[in-house]
């Protein structure tokens, strides 16, 4: 996950210079990409001390996955090469014997206070009570992986091939096989046994009679399962080297627990935590790119995750990531009690939380979008803390930052910083119980000026609006197609959507531009026209809009220019900053083209001409009939002069020709013709 967060802002009360506004961190989701050592996130968004992770034992084992807790308080470890049992109490760790196998997969406490232990290479299950391990059963093909009670029985989870047994005096006996090489883990819940398997990733549910597939993961291998409250169920599904065992008829089979980082399989993640709802709904908590998370526990509501490659303790509260710890050991293997128990590999050491409260919490770098000045710290605590800051203007903190300011009490502090882009808060919980909620940091951008990204003069005539006004002819019959009063002009669907419909008015020139505010303040714009050699004039002030559209049949012709000036004054009425641009050059042009006729033998000679503008359309009839097209002498209309060469037509006629400029301005010149 980013270490980057974008948060929620929450305008203030405009202060005399730039808005202040505030970073709130009192969800869950703003507090996502954070970093704890012994802090909780509650699911309303609050913050918790919790009691240190400290070392109940330290195994000299190279492997570890397997651990179960009696009610009295002992803790149960399995490890592997070689096979070795171990209670652990207060007074440390005692070897309870050495069984004949490769590994321990699984620990379960039976009912009557009896441990279990399944193994691998090879398969046995051996139970311990009154101080002695006897060996209750034997496998003879595959390996055990799990085990859990359920329906008053004890059930294995097997493979290569996967299936499912149980322990009766007969040995074991067949409950069911499952459509994947491994059952890997078991979970009961709500008279359902879930199954997650190994090869295919698959999350299986078995009544004791049925088994049906609720989630296919898309990964290789369900790694672990937790029950918790009403029924549901978390699981970690992971992508790597999965217990695939022997193909049929290849030999002996040669099989393993993922254990080390593999190498990425599906898509860019490694692994994901999936929630699993009582009627078999499945969806998706977290995902990880990098490490392996291999092992899951229920805290109450929220979903504790232990990882591989850096021994990241992690919760997941409403689907948000934050780390809760880290311990010094390259893989979380167990949790158990809750979290409050953690067994890790790499090396092999035994965690409980116990002692008073404490901790510390360090946010994700705040993100201001520009640089700023920061200002007052606040929030809601119980017990003591101690707040600290730092800043810089990279995205990920480094040593161009500020070194952490001095802790000072958390009640209500100001963040005492260089003013930066990025703010990155850390807080001390404890000793003792303590809890903060409703953090708040205040910050006021510095004030940059408004970015004029583009300063538009239309085509003359053209007009935006977004709803005609009922009242008054928008398109004239003077439209430069000359189909009547609508526009049969292609919108451009940006354009229509930032400044609305277009329409034609003969004598109108609009002028469009956008602005952006590097600090999101609010714009007011002056607009200004120049003739060119002349002054600037005011056109419009205090504007609002991002467009105008000005009626130039009041001016003289000639070339003009628009100035847009722009501030952000309504939100820094005491020190605004200022940006200016001019506008290209346009023509305005109310004259209509001159228009000449002459007969020299049996062609009409037509010239047009006009001061500032080419001529686009020229046009004749004869007797009123319909309007035809005039060719140029040279091909083309595009200049303000232009020669038309018309043959005479026998009889006698009246011959009108017409011309328009670009500003559609027309001419219409009627002449008699005869032999």
């Amino acid at each position: 996950m980013s270490a980057r967060v974008l948060l929620a802002l929450l305008a203030a009360v405009p202060a005399l210079a730039a808005p202040t506004r505030f970073f709130s961190l009192d969800t869950p989701a703003t507090l996502a990409g954070s970093r704890s050592t012994g802090v909780a996130v509650r699911p309303d968004g609050g913050l918790q001390a919790l009691p240190p992770l400290v070392p109940l034992a330290t195994l000299n084992e190279p492997l570890a996955q397997a651990m179960a807790e009696d009610s009295q308080g002992n803790v149960y470890v399995g490890t592997g090469h070689p096979a070795r049992l171990y209670r652990i109490g207060e007074k440390g760790a005692e070897l309870l014997g050495e069984l004949e196998a490769d590994q321990i997969t699984s620990l379960v406490v039976a009912p009557d206070g009896s441990l279990f232990a399944t193994t691998a290479l090879p398969a046995t299950v051996v139970r311990f009570r009154q101080g002695k391990l006897e060996p209750v059963a034997t496998l003879a093909q595959g390996n055990l992986w799990d085990s859990a009670f359920f329906a008053g029985k004890l059930v294995l989870a097997a493979g290569n091939p996967g299936r499912l047994l149980t322990l009766s005096p007969k040995g074991l006996e067949l409950l069911t096989e499952i459509p994947d090489r491994h059952a890997r883990c078991l979970a009961s819940t709500g008279g359902k046994l879930i199954v997650g398997t190994s090869g295919k990733g698959l999350i299986l549910s078995y009544d004791g009679t049925n088994l049906g597939v609720l989630y296919d993961s898309g990964f290789t291998e369900i790694a672990s399962l937790a029950t918790g409250a009403n029924g549901t169920v978390v699981a970690t599904a992971l992508t790597g080297d999965p217990t695939l065992g022997q193909k049929p008829g290849e030999g002996q089979p040669s099989v393993s627990v993922s254990t080390t980082a593999p190498s990425p399989e599906t898509g860019r993640f490694t692994s994901e935590v999936l929630l699993v709802s009582p009627q078999g709904a499945v969806t998706t908590l977290a995902r990880f790119d990098k490490e392996l998370a291999f092992t899951v526990a229920w805290d109450g509501p929220t979903v504790l995750v232990g990882t591989g490659l850096e021994g990241r303790l992690v919760q997941v509260v409403e689907t948000v990531t934050v780390q809760l710890d880290t311990v010094d050991a390259g893989q979380i293997t167990r949790l158990g009690s809750g979290g409050r128990l953690v067994l890790t590999q790499e090396p092999v050491k035994v965690l409980k939380r116990r002692g008073l409260p404490q901790g510390t919490f360090t946010s994700a770098p705040l993100d201001a979008g520009q640089p700023a000045q920061w200002g007052r710290f606040a929030a809601t605590v119980s017990g003591a803390c101690r707040a600290s800051f730092r800043s810089g203007n990279s995205q990920e903190p480094n040593d161009t930052w500020s070194a952490w300011s001095a802790p000072t009490p958390c009640a209500e502090t100001l963040a005492n910083v260089p003013q930066a882009r990025f703010l990155q808060l850390k807080l001390e919980l404890g000793p003792g119980e303590a809890q903060v909620s409703r953090v708040q940091v205040a910050y006021r951008q510095l004030n940059l000026p408004p970015q004029i990204k583009e300063l538009k003069v239309f085509p003359p005539g053209e007009v935006y609006l977004k709803s005609p006004p009922p009242s008054e002819r928008i398109v004239e019959v003077s439209h430069p197609d000359l189909a009547g009063i609508f526009t049969t002009l292609e919108d451009d669907k940006e354009t229509q959507a930032q400044l609305g419909k277009r329409y034609y008015r003969v004598g109108f020139q609009t002028v469009a531009w956008k602005v952006d505010d590097p600090n999101g303040d609010p714009l007011r714009f002056d607009l200004d026209i120049q003739r060119q050699g002349g002054e600037w004039w005011p056109v419009r002030q205090k504007l609002e809009s991002v467009q105008l559209a000005l009626d130039t049949q009041a001016l003289a012709d000639g070339l003009y220019r628009f100035r847009l000036t722009a501030t952000d004054a309504p939100g820094n009425p005491e020190t605004p900053e200022v940006s200016s641009a001019v506008s290209s050059w346009f023509v305005v042009d109310n004259t209509p083209p001159s228009l000449k006729l002459r007969r020299e033998g049996d062609f009409w000679v037509i010239e047009a001409a006009d001061e500032l503008s080419p001529i686009t359309l020229a046009e004749y009839n004869r007797d009123a009939q319909s309007w035809l097209p005039l060719a140029p002498e040279d091909g083309l209309l595009d200049a303000p002069r232009e020669l038309f060469r018309l043959p005479v037509a026998k009889g006698k006629h009246v011959l009108s020709v017409r011309v328009v400029d670009d500003h559609h301005n027309r001419r219409v010149v009627a002449v008699e013709e005869g032999p």
